[in-house]
C-alpha cells in the first residue's frame, strides 16, 4: 500500500511539472511583481431610436421597410414601427429601403431618445 501512495505521489508531481514547463514554453507565466496593463473604455450611454414608415401620399404604415444605420440593417415590422436600440450618441445618417419606393437618407441627432416618423414616396 505504502508503494502504492508513492508512485501516485510521483506521477501527480511529474504531471504538475510538465504542466508548469509546458506553460513556461508558451510564455504563459506569472510574474509576481508585475502589473498587468490597464485597459481604458470609453464610458458612451447608448440611445434608443424609434421611429415608425409610413406611406407620404395615404400615411398607411409600411411593413418590412429596411432601416440601415452605422452598417447594421433593421426592419420595420407589421405595423411599420422599428426600434434601433443601441445608436451613439451625436449625429447618424438612417437610410430607409423599401421595394416600389424610393430610397430616403436623413440624418438624425442621437442626442437623446427620440420617436420619429419617415414618409416615403412611391416610384
Amino acid at each position: 500500500m505504502h508503494r502504492v501512495k508513492s508512485i501516485c505521489l510521483l506521477a501527480a508531481t511529474l504531471l504538475i511539472s510538465l504542466t508548469l514547463f509546458a506553460d513556461t514554453e508558451k510564455g504563459n507565466v506569472q510574474k509576481g511583481a508585475e502589473s498587468s496593463p490597464v485597459v481604458v473604455t470609453e464610458n458612451v450611454k447608448a440611445l434608443q431610436l424609434v421611429g415608425i414608415i409610413v406611406d407620404a401620399e395615404n400615411n398607411e404604415t409600411l411593413a418590412g421597410a429596411s432601416i440601415i444605420v452605422n452598417d447594421e440593417k433593421y426592419y420595420s415590422d407589421l405595423e411599420g414601427k422599428f426600434t434601433i436600440p443601441h445608436i451613439k450618441p451625436g449625429k447618424q445618417e438612417l437610410t430607409v429601403e423599401l421595394i416600389s419606393y424610393e430610397p430616403m437618407s436623413i440624418e438624425v441627432d442621437g442626442s437623446k431618445d427620440k420617436t420619429i416618423t419617415i414618409k416615403l414616396l412611391q416610384k
